[in-house]
């Protein structure tokens, strides 16, 4: 899809061995932590850390981490603009599950306004939706999977494994995952509360492999095959 070429544009550089320190006064969120790369997700409700799992979903956390650090160019779905800046940083969650999962990356506020970019199916590793606290790539009606939007849960939810990317753990601010999740909704599950995402920022513990580039990615096209009617039906 051409959006998807603009939106990647010549190929996002690859992602550097050291990151930026933590802020100051939060250096405790990375105490005692595993090698790895982590996202540090900063909310009006807290901050939540997020340990990636690239050896098990490697292009969602490449669109995820790119998209967040402003290494990879995006379509401004309101403006029709191209940019080169952090995604998420601003971004309103714009459904919640109650108790179950917040949903993030739609600057439209209606889950269908994302950029349209994808990834692969992939997530398949020891990390499951079985349990909760998990960080997963949305998956829409016609089987694509979004290389933009994604959602946090806070309960096992064993039904999305195999069907989303599982790309991430949240290992510390469960209770601001928890909070988000119990906020006030309307029908739609839109929060009536406006929870923001400040900003998105990757950063590594120890000396991990770089992170996988994000590669540009079209979803195979579903052949629309006609219902067969029931006897007696007209089409």
């Amino acid at each position: 899809m051409v959006l998807a070429a603009l939106a990647l544009g010549s190929g996002a550089a690859e992602a550097p061995r050291v990151s930026p320190p933590p802020p100051e006064g939060e250096a405790y969120l990375f105490a005692s932590l595993p090698e790895g790369w982590y996202a540090r997700i900063e909310t009006s409700k807290g901050t939540i850390l997020a340990r990636l799992l690239p050896d098990q979903a490697p292009q969602s956390v490449a669109h995820f981490a790119a998209l967040a650090e402003g290494r990879m160019g995006w379509i401004d779905p309101l403006t029709g603009e191209r940019k080169a800046q952090p995604y998420y940083d601003g971004l309103l969650v714009h459904k919640v599950a109650f108790g179950k999962r917040f949903e993030v990356g739609d600057p439209t506020g209606t889950g269908r306004g994302a950029p349209l970019i994808y990834v692969p199916p992939e997530g398949a590793g020891p990390l499951t939706f079985d349990r909760a606290w998990r960080l997963g790539m949305t998956r829409s009606g016609l089987g694509r999977i979004s290389g933009v939007l994604f959602f946090v849960t806070a309960v096992g939810e064993p039904y999305l494994t195999g069907r989303h990317p599982c790309f991430g753990e949240v290992v510390r601010g469960r209770d601001v995952v928890q909070a988000i999740c119990e906020v006030r909704t309307n029908s739609a599950g839109q929060p009536l509360e406006q929870i923001r995402v400040e900003q998105i920022r990757i950063h590594s513990v120890g000396d991990p492999p770089p992170l996988p580039e994000p590669r540009p990615y079209e979803p195979p096209v579903r052949e629309l095959r006609p219902r067969k009617p029931a006897s007696g039906q007209r089409l």
